[in-house]
């Protein structure tokens, strides 16, 4: 059976999800680490260090604790 699903999402709950804002400034590290994966993936290269920079990145951003990305990573 190949029925597809799709999801709706409701504008009121994803106002509640806490995406912080960052500067453009700010934004250059990980824009630089996205083109970097793009360009490695092209030529089938392994991105996995990069890609494991940028979660890193993103716990630093959001604050987590040691304890909430261990749960983070553990659902992996």
């Amino acid at each position: 059976n190949n029925a597809g699903l799709t999801v709706h999402l409701d504008g009121h709950y994803l106002k509640k999800i806490p995406i912080p804002k960052i500067s453009t400034s700010d934004q250059q590290p990980f824009i630089k680490l996205v083109d970097k994966i793009l360009q490695a993936k092209k030529n089938g290269k392994n991105t996995a260090a990069l890609e494991a920079q940028i979660d890193t990145m993103v716990y630093q951003l959001y604050d987590l604790t040691a304890d909430e990305i261990k749960i983070i990573e553990d659902k992996d």
